[in-house]
């Protein structure tokens, strides 16, 4: 989930989504490239359309109309569950292909991505839905996507994004599902199914969050890495990384020698080597520091071996093939594969990795400024350098205190950016949640496994625990993901067997 990365821009691009020229602080940026990503590896579209046109004429029982399986339906929402009964338009999408009445529901909330129709017919949700005959149904969460309650992003405006309507989303929709299923497809959910909430990263935090608040209206949660220990300063993402990189003690000498380079405050010296990095028109220090985690923390989340028989380079070796070179010093060659990955993406330093513009854009659909705004306001989970004696492969000057600090440019002065988030631990339990039916799947290559239930199940005669040693990031989860190999398979193959079980519960 949420890896810190600022080129947010060219994987926005890559992501199929129409690029920007905003530069954006470090939190904000590793959103961007949190979101991209998420929805890249779940929709597997590159293509950059969120909908398609509707398609065939169908009849089903009396009731015509044209649509395709992307056809988006529009649910009216209320903005405030705890205030005004004013309502907005939320995206929903449905394939009712495979459902026999009594059939189970599977609700995917897409969390920090736009709700895609790709889902309706690829991924883990959908291949639970034709095991089981069962109806999916993929929500949009406010603020991203096309969902929005209000007219632009500005500060004021953003404070109906909480968790608490988030959650109070999902259960005001299952309350009047029926209605609205039976007034868009034609299709009446029987009061026999029986409702599984999925999600994968952010989506399954809520999908556990969501099955302990609403256990009347929630039989049952299906949750790929899932955050659910809100960790404001996240330092243990690191950790994993280290873990996962052969090449982590030249990666930690060359930040121990940037660092100190940085602490001499010899100007020559920094722009000497600002240079070496193809950084030399960030003017900020810090942002200088910030920039140079990108690589080794998006090959470590989202890895995947090689294909056996594939002749596709394996992207851990390749990173730290860069390192061998015993001519230089473990800078030079962080220096060298920086510039490179620079120079090979075409990435404007300044808007990609500066943080000093962007905070007065105001308009909707930027995802990314949705997602920072919740990590100003409730999760943290700023990725900062581990302190000594852990190792670090970041500098000490990306600390949770600097990637806060543009929280009140973006949205005010009341937005601090120390985020309460005991809060959101004690109501819902961090890494002990008191929950029945639940599946836990993680990677645990993955560095946001440190943040999920992943180790230690809280109570194992009600839930299910599975981990895949070699993976990462919602493998399992993904549209786009056709591996069966490195534990992915034996893994899906379980979580069908935990479902059913479930399902056959009362």
């Amino acid at each position: 989930m949420f890896v810190e990365s600022p080129i947010w821009a060219l994987l926005l691009c890559l992501a199929g989504g129409v690029g920007r020229t905003l530069a954006e602080p470090l939190a904000m940026r590793q959103a961007q490239q949190q979101r991209i990503w998420t929805e890249h590896l779940l929709t597997g579209d590159n293509t950059g359309k969120q909908e398609m046109p509707a398609g065939i004429a169908y009849e089903r029982e009396g009731f015509q109309q044209r649509r395709s399986i992307n056809t988006p339906y529009w649910f009216d929402q209320v903005i405030d569950h705890f205030g005004s009964n004013q309502t907005f338009k939320q995206r929903i999408f449905i394939n009712d292909d495979e459902y026999v009445p009594g059939g189970p529901v599977y609700l995917f909330n897409s969390g920090e991505t736009p709700a895609s129709p790709a889902y309706l017919s690829g991924g883990e949700p959908h291949t639970l839905a034709k095991a089981t005959g069962g109806m999916l149904i993929i929500m949009e969460h406010r603020y991203y996507g096309k969902s929005y309650p209000v007219s632009n992003m500005s500060g004021p405006n953003m404070k109906y994004l909480t968790i608490d309507n988030a959650l109070e989303d999902i259960a005001y929709f299952i309350r009047n599902a029926a209605g609205f299923v039976k007034g868009t497809i034609g299709v009446d959910i029987s009061p026999a199914s029986k409702w599984v909430a999925t999600g994968g990263s952010y989506s399954a935090t809520l999908a556990v969050w969501a099955r302990k608040k609403y256990p009347d209206l929630i039989h049952a949660a299906y949750a790929s890495s899932a955050p659910v220990l809100i960790e404001p300063d996240f330092y243990q993402y690191d950790l994993v990384v280290a873990r996962a990189l052969p090449c982590a003690s030249d990666i930690a000498s060359a930040v121990s020698v940037l660092d100190n380079i940085l602490d001499s405050r010899n100007r020559t010296l920094i722009d000497k080597w600002k240079k070496a990095f193809a950084l030399q028109d960030l003017k900020d220090d810090a942002d200088f520091a910030g920039a140079l985690t990108d690589q080794m923390s998006t090959t470590v989340q989202y890895y995947m071996p090689p294909a056996k028989g594939s002749d596709a380079p394996d992207s851990i070796a390749q990173l730290c093939g860069w390192f061998k070179n015993t001519r230089n010093i473990p800078l030079q060659n962080m220096a060298d594969m920086t510039a490179a990955h620079i120079r090979n993406n075409r990435i404007d330093p300044v808007s990609a990795y500066s943080s000093d513009s962007g905070a007065t854009n105001y308009a909707l659909y930027q995802d990314g400024r949705a997602w920072f705004y919740q990590t100003c306001t409730q999760f943290g989970f700023w990725q900062s350098a581990p302190r000594p004696p852990l190792r670090r492969l970041r500098s000490k000057y990306v600390t949770s205190e600097w990637q806060s600090k543009p929280c009140q440019a973006f949205f005010g002065k009341d937005v601090s950016g120390i985020p309460d988030t005991q809060y959101l631990n004690d109501k819902f339990g961090g890494l002990t949640p008191d929950v029945s039916r639940v599946v836990f799947v993680n990677g645990l290559h993955d560095p946001w496994s440190e943040l999920s239930v992943a180790r230690n199940l809280p109570d194992s005669t009600r839930n299910v625990m599975i981990t895949m040693p070699l993976a990462s990031h919602v493998v399992d989860f993904y549209a786009a993901n056709s591996r069966t190999d490195f534990g992915v398979d034996i893994a899906r193959k379980n979580i069908l067997e935990a479902i059913k079980m479930f399902l056959a519960q009362n």
